[in-house]
C-alpha cells in the first residue's frame, strides 16, 4: 500500500510585510480565498484509486487540475490555522507573527484555534480511517504544515517516505508501508 501526499498548488498572493493583529487575520482570510497557479503534475486514478482532498478551496482546485478521478472532500485535511494573539495594535513583521503562532501551537497554547495535541489527534483519526482500506493506494491533497502531522502518524504505522521541512507545492511525496 502506498500513500501519496501532495501540497496544494502555489497561492497567488502578495504578503504584507508589517501587520497588526487584525491585518494578520485579514491577510490569512485573503490568502485562503486567493487563486492558485497551474500545476502540471497529473495523477491517475488507476495508480491511486482513492483520493481525499482538504475542504479548503486551494486544495479542491488543485485536485481538479491533477487528479483524473472522483475525490472525497474532507475537513480532516485542512491546514492548521494560525492567529495573532499578541501585540494586537502594534505593526510587526507578518513572518514573525506566523512563526510565533506556530511556536504557540507547538507548546499547545490554548489561545490557538487548534493546539498541537488536537492536530495530532485529527491526523491520527484520519490515518486510522484510511488504513482500513488496506489494499488500495490513497492520494491525499492537503497543506504543507499539516503534512508533517500526517507523516508522523504514517510513520507510527510503519510507512517510510521523505518530506522536506517546506514541502513543494503540487509535488507528490510517496510513503510506502514497509511491513
Amino acid at each position: 500500500m502506498k500513500i501519496g501526499m501532495m501540497r496544494h498548488a502555489s497561492v497567488i498572493y502578495k504578503k504584507s510585510f508589517f501587520t497588526t493583529g487584525k491585518l494578520f487575520i485579514d491577510a490569512i482570510s485573503t490568502y485562503n480565498s486567493s487563486p492558485i497557479s497551474t500545476v502540471t503534475t497529473k495523477i491517475s486514478s488507476i495508480d491511486f484509486p482513492v483520493c481525499y482532498v482538504s475542504s479548503m478551496n486551494r486544495a479542491i482546485e488543485t485536485a481538479k487540475m491533477v487528479y483524473d478521478g472522483e475525490y472525497i472532500i474532507t475537513d480532516e485535511l485542512v491546514e492548521v490555522r494560525n492567529t495573532a494573539f499578541f501585540l494586537q495594535k502594534t505593526k510587526i513583521p507578518a513572518i514573525l507573527r506566523s512563526i510565533i503562532g506556530r511556536i504557540a501551537w507547538f507548546f499547545n497554547y490554548q489561545k490557538m484555534p487548534e493546539t498541537r495535541k488536537e492536530t495530532t489527534e485529527r491526523a491520527g483519526r484520519f490515518i486510522n480511517l484510511i488504513l482500513k482500506q488496506k489494499s488500495q493506494n490513497i492520494l491525499l491533497i492537503t497543506h504543507g504544515f499539516f503534512m508533517h502531522s500526517l507523516k508522523k502518524e504514517l510513520s507510527k504505522h510503519g510507512f517510510k517516505g521523505y518530506l522536506p521541512f517546506f514541502p513543494r507545492n503540487g509535488f507528490l511525496y510517496l510513503f510506502k508501508n514497509k511491513n
